[in-house]
Formats: structure tokens, sequence, C-alpha cells
């Protein structure tokens, strides 16, 4: 049985017993996005509760998205007219007191909401809801709002999360929602392998690769122990669940990024939710999506910036390949003195725009740079602070210019 359990093993989709799901039969999602575009192309009105604490930065975000269009008011504030135009609905549940006045598919119970026949009344339950003239992200608990805004895609008029994950998601019909739960997907289309790294592995039916999983294991083992040593941070306590999928329709529905299903786009992994997801399985990705894992639960990506969450996995992966850091150094010094320091870290702007490639070559390199000239701790403060251009003198004692002028000087030795 222990050499069973240690060869190498082969997932087929013949192997199962379970009936495989057609994702094609799945609530199809809508890659123009018309319903939101429509909306925030037009004035709308941004609604919050007159209690709305803790929502400030989820606001504000999304007012800069409606730019002009956008009319803030708290609930109290609104008229019998405003509520017949174009609204996006923000906040806990609870705290809304004219819910009626919304006029929504969704009914407010006194402990949570009521959707297509079902009660939501857990704490972290929430839902996104997109009509032809409303936007609704609501929640049972704050932090249910923040898990539902962090899952709104825009192509299905419907999305409800429980426990940070997404649940059920569809598109409304005569009666109320034609829905499907993406969570039994992990039964039907996928075999669950258990791991010590991981609380579980998903392979999809139709993934038909081999896997050597004790090879993995002994090298992401080696690799986190690695990893963990450099950043003097601890191993989380709570795993993450990794996927493996064969195809992009997989990959993106699976996930809840189901705009990667759409024609033209196209993503090899990534860590969300707790989870981990790979389009195919590939080592080195496994790795560096492993790292967020690792890293992120130290260090929240609250106030990193990309240039930071990237960099900190790149900074380990130059260490392990010189010759990749040779290239990447000669990179770093061809954009020495053109790339925008102050939006990648001060702004936290443009780090997937269309110089990315260039900046996941750098962005490692500035890390070490960071990480030699001041050591990780300070790396690592620095990476949690909110103000970035406050806690450049703070923690460095100097200006972002003079930082940066630091590290020129320093990419030159190099």
């Amino acid at each position: 049985m222990k050499v069973v359990l240690s060869c190498i093993f082969l997932i087929l989709s013949t192997l199962s017993f379970a009936q495989l799901k057609d994702l094609s039969t799945l609530p199809a999602y809508d890659c123009s996005l018309k319903k939101v575009m429509a909306i925030i192309g037009r004035p709308t009105l941004l609604v919050s509760p007159d209690s709305s604490k803790g929502l400030e930065n989820i606001l504000a975000e999304y007012c800069s998205t409606l730019g002009s269009n956008c009319n803030r008011k708290k609930e109290s504030e609104i008229t019998k007219e405003d509520v017949s135009g174009d609204i996006f609905v923000v906040g806990v549940l609870s705290d809304f007191k004219q819910w009626e006045r919304y006029r929504l598919s969704v009914s407010k119970r006194r402990n949570g909401f009521f959707i297509n026949g079902m009660l939501f009344d857990d704490a972290l339950d929430g839902f996104v809801l997109i009509d032809s003239n409303r936007i609704v992200i609501a929640g049972n608990s704050l932090q249910a709002v923040k898990d539902a805004q962090l899952a709104l895609t825009g192509g299905h008029d419907l999305l409800i999360t429980q426990k940070g994950k997404i649940t059920f998601f569809g598109n409304k019909n005569d009666h109320g929602f034609d829905w499907f739960n993406l969570q039994t997907l992990k039964q039907t289309n996928y075999t669950e392998i258990k791991s010590a790294l991981f609380s579980a592995i998903y392979i999809s039916k139709n993934f038909a690769d081999t896997i050597d999983q004790m090879k993995i294991n002994k090298e992401l083992q080696d690799y986190a122990t690695q990893f963990l040593s450099i950043y003097r941070i601890n191993m989380p306590v709570k795993k993450s669940s990794w996927f493996i999928h064969s195809n992009m329709q997989e990959y993106g529905t699976m996930s809840g990024m189901f705009g990667l299903t759409c024609p033209g786009n196209n993503s090899a992994g990534f860590s969300i939710r707790g989870e981990i997801h790979t389009n195919g399985f590939n080592l080195g990705l496994l790795k560096h999506e492993y790292s967020h894992m690792l890293f992120d639960n130290s260090i929240p990506q609250d106030h990193n910036p990309a240039f930071f969450v990237e960099g900190c996995v790149e900074y380990v992966t130059n260490l392990n390949d010189k010759a990749l850091l040779t290239q990447r150094i000669a990179i770093a010094k061809q954009y020495r003195d053109s790339l925008p320091y102050a939006d990648l870290i001060l702004h936290n702007k443009d780090f997937y725009g269309q110089y990315s490639n260039a900046n996941y070559s750098i962005c490692g390199v500035f890390v070490q740079y960071l990480v030699d000239q001041y050591g990780v701790n300070a790396f690592k403060q620095y990476c949690l602070a909110a103000d970035k251009e406050a806690a450049t003198k703070l923690i460095f004692k100097q200006s972002f210019g003079e930082l940066v002028e630091g590290y020129k000087g320093w990419l030159n030795k190099q």
C-alpha cells in the first residue's frame, strides 16, 4: 500500500464515478459587461448606509471609477426621484433602514438576506447583484461586504459569497435566478488528493498528464523552508487549496475569475481566496504562487504595492537562478532612469500595464537592494506602511527620491 501511495499518480477522467458537469451549461458570463458598463457610463448615485464605518476606501474607489458620473449620498439623503435612476448600493445589510425603496430581488431579513428561495444568515454571507439600473454589493457584516466586493467581476447578474468563497453565481430569469454552486464543481469535475502542504489538491478530471507528488512535496517543502527563512516569517496555520485545471474555461470558472474565460484572455496561475489556481502544471509557477500565500499571510497586501507583492517572490527566484539574476540586472540598468518608481511604489500604479514584463524583471532586483542595504525587517515594515512616502523617511531616514538615487548607485555596482 505504501508503494502505491508513493508512486506517480495518474488522474484520468475514466477513473471518476461522479458525472462531469459540462461547463457550457453553467450560467453564461457576459464578456462585454453590458449592464455594468451601461450603468457606470451614466450619472450614478452611490448610496451607503448612514453608518458606513470601514467602507470609506471601497466607496472612494468606486466613486473614482465613476468619475464625473459619481454622486454620493447617505441613505437618509436620497429622494423618491433618486431611487428611480441608476443606483450603486454598498453596505452592511443591517445598517440599511430603507431597503425596500431600492426594489431589489433580494429581501432583507433580520439576520440576513433571502434570495431565490434560500436564506443566507451567516455573518460572512454576502452578495453582488447587477440589474438594468442597479449594482448592489452588500452582506451580513463588513467582512462579508469586502469579500463580495473582491468577487465582483461584472458578467453575472448574481454572485453569492460565503466565508470568503464564491458559492452561487447566475443570471436572472422569469422566476428568480438560474444559478449554480461553484463549490459543487469540486466534487463533480475534480478529484481530491490529500497533501501535507495543502488543505487539499483538486485535479481536473480532464487533466491527463502525470504528476510526481513525492517530488512536488519534497521540492516545494525545501523551497518553502528557504522562503520563510529569508523573510523570517512563519508557515501559515491555515493551508491553501491547490487547483490544477486543464484549460482556460476551467481555470477562469473554478477560480471565480470568470473574465478569464473570455476570448483573448490568458493567465498561468494566481493565488486568491485561500486557493492556488494553475492552468496545467509547472513547478516553477507553483513555487511562485505558493510564495504569495506564504508572504501575504504575514504581510497582507492591503498597503503593499504590486511592485513588492511580486518583487518579494522574484527576489528569491533570482537567488536560486544566477543566470536569470544577471539578465534581470541588465534589464534593471536599461530602465534605471526611466522606470516610474513613484507610480509603482508610492501609488501602486501600472505594474501590470504596458511594461509588466520589465516590471517583473526589475521588482526582485529592487527588493534585493532594500534587503541588502537596510535589512529584511525594514523591507517588511515598508511593505506594511500605508503612506509609503512618509515611511521612506521614517524607515530609511531619507526622502523617496534619495532612496531611488541610492538604488541607482547600488545598481551601477552590480
